[in-house]
């Protein structure tokens, strides 16, 4: 017992944090600016002319890198035929990026080219739920919907389908 208690005891002092003294701050190195050399000429002045470029607006739909890899391997592997690699990518994409329309959509066209109808419904409903105001994209996914339909045989689904496409103008 009594050993039990001095390992528990040196074990709850390795835990321990100790905090050192608070000592003078170390002084700060000076750091000298470059002159200019004969391979840069004269150091520039602002004026009139030398107003700094105005920066890039930055693209509408900015997308992650990973997304936009995933996206571009996915279409890839769906234009060689490669429709399970282009499913799985797209899933991959869709766990980063769960919200992202576009993915949805993708998603539901590689469903379509695999036949499985439902499969791509439901898929591209989905997008049109994360699309906002995004217009042409939801035209886009009701026409999914309904050339679904219609490969099911719900030609009256089809049809309803393609007049939510058109409302979407």
């Amino acid at each position: 017992m009594r050993t039990l208690l001095v390992f528990l005891t040196l074990v709850v002092a390795g835990c321990a944090t100790v905090v050192p003294a608070p000592g003078p701050a170390p002084a700060p190195v000076p750091v000298q600016a470059p002159s200019p050399g004969p391979e840069f000429g004269p150091p520039l002045e602002p004026g009139p002319g030398l107003e700094p470029a105005p920066l890039p607006a930055p693209p509408a739909h900015a997308e992650n890198l990973a997304i936009a890899g995933l996206l571009l391997g996915a279409r890839t592997d769906a234009a060689a035929g490669r429709l399970v690699n282009a499913a799985a990518s797209l899933e991959r994409a869709l766990r980063i990026e769960p919200r992202n329309p576009r993915l949805w959509q993708e998603l539901a066209r590689v469903r379509l080219k695999q036949g499985d109808y439902a499969q791509a419904e439901s898929t591209a409903a989905r997008s049109n739920s994360w699309a906002g105001s995004d217009n042409a994209l939801r035209a886009d996914n009701w026409r999914i919907i309904a050339h679904a339909r219609d490969a099911r045989g719900d030609a009256e689904g089809a049809r309803v389908a393609l007049e939510a496409a058109e409302r979407q103008r």
